[in-house]
């Protein structure tokens, strides 16, 4: 066993004047934290409402370099049992999400620039792919989740995808140089394929589908959006810190952990459980395994 001078000569020393100024002083003392590599990461987040507030909040929280939000729906009174960064005015004015969450993150720091875009998916620049350390989805519907799955993975950028409804939620991460993984479309289902263009929505009128089919809202919780976002920000974190390290030695930095590549972390909130599930590799993905055949 170590003695108590051994311990005390490995005790990171830090100045007096660090303890209460510095902001991230308590995360600093993480072993493997590089504060630089997180306040000049750029995180893409597409979709700010409940699971979106808690992410957005994190890692502005964090320090986060610069965020990029993407939505172009309104808030809804019925938002804010679950959204830290909307309020009542905001619900009542119908403001936009992202015009809303960017103000509240400029309170909460200023050192973080805010990109807000208020459009579809679909209608975004492209390159903004690009432009993203990791790319971060808190979507409500299976189409948009896998569109920004595929970008992602084309252009080589890390992905960390959100799920939640009532008591439970998932996440699962993605990232190409993970050759044998999975990636978000490998284990889309049959079922998956029907909703593919229903959004299930979280705020006002149920929504009337092509057939005539009620769509009903999503049932939420403030607790589960919270645990989900906060494991969904975690994962953020783990690749803005352990990307260097893995391309350069292959693997993953120890103090810092593997992120949920090619797995899925589901959250049971009836059971009070988290299970990890490997997510199998589909080798007709066209997604992940496109460069496979002829």
């Amino acid at each position: 066993m170590p003695s108590r001078e051994k311990k005390t000569e490995e005790l990171k020393v830090y100045g007096l004047e660090s303890i209460d100024t510095d902001k991230f002083d308590r995360q600093k003392r993480i072993s493997g934290w590089d504060q630089n590599k997180i306040s000049n990461a750029t995180v893409m987040v597409i979709g700010v409402g409940a699971t979106g507030n808690e992410v957005v909040k994190n890692l502005v929280l964090t320090g986060i370099g610069k965020l990029i939000l993407i939505d172009y729906d309104f808030i809804d009174i019925s938002n804010l049992n679950r959204c830290v960064l909307f309020n009542r005015q905001s619900a009542q004015n119908k403001d936009y999400k992202v015009d809303v969450v960017k103000n509240a993150c400029e309170e909460l720091n200023p050192d973080t620039e805010i990109v807000a875009i208020k459009k579809d998916l679909n209608d975004i620049d492209k390159s903004l792919y690009q432009k993203s350390d990791v790319i971060c989805s808190c979507l409500d519907n299976v189409e948009a989740r896998l569109q920004a799955n595929n970008y992602a993975y084309f252009y080589g950028v890390p992905f960390v995808d959100s799920g939640i409804e009532e008591f439970f939620g998932s996440i699962q991460a993605v990232y190409s140089e993970e050759k044998d993984a999975a990636c978000l479309q490998c284990s889309i289902s049959n079922s998956d394929l029907d909703l593919m263009w229903k959004k299930f929505s979280c705020t006002g009128q149920e929504i009337q589908g092509v057939d005539g089919e009620t769509i009903a809202k999503i049932a939420t919780i403030i607790t589960t959006t919270s645990i989900i976002g906060g494991l969904q920000s975690q994962q953020v974190l783990k690749f803005i810190l352990g990307i260097d390290y893995f391309k350069e030695h292959g693997n993953w930095n120890s103090y810092i952990g593997k992120p949920l590549i090619g797995k899925q972390l589901n959250y049971n909130g009836l059971l009070n459980t988290f299970r990890v599930v490997e997510k199998l590799k589909n080798p007709d993905c066209w997604t992940c395994s496109y460069d496979k055949r002829n």
